[in-house]
């Protein structure tokens, strides 16, 4: 992560995504896959300083060498349903984010952030 090798054997067993996120990109740059979720310096605040192996050298590492993010998928479109009315056929807008200042409460955010963020960041 961001030019750094760390041990994460034990913490794997323990990481609230799930420990296939860290074994699956055990041996690899994960940055790509950590970054959209994490904050850039989590890892020197969180872990011991012995878990740090040390930098890797950028000439070292191949396209192989390096996680790919998981590839974001389309929103799915709900089915149009029918209005009370009958036979009329209501189509599903697409979620469109409120300004910042529209949002009053925690419920605002929340709903927000459920249409917004990657199931793999809001399951975190």
């Amino acid at each position: 992560l961001y030019g750094k090798a760390y041990d994460l054997t034990k913490f794997g067993k323990v990481h609230p995504g799930g420990a296939h996120l860290i074994y699956d990109n055990a041996g690899k740059d994960a940055t790509a896959v950590f970054d959209p979720i994490h904050p850039k310096d989590i890892m020197e605040k969180l872990l011991k300083p012995s878990l740090t192996m040390g930098n890797v050298d950028p000439a070292s590492i191949t396209a192989e060498h390096i996680a790919k993010a998981p590839e974001k998928k389309a929103a799915a479109k709900k089915a149009p349903t029918k209005s009370d009315a009958g036979s009329a056929v209501a189509e599903v807008e697409d979620f469109v984010k409120p300004p910042l200042a529209a949002m009053l409460n925690t419920f605002d955010f929340e709903s927000v952030a459920r249409e917004t963020m990657e199931p793999q960041a809001w399951g975190y």
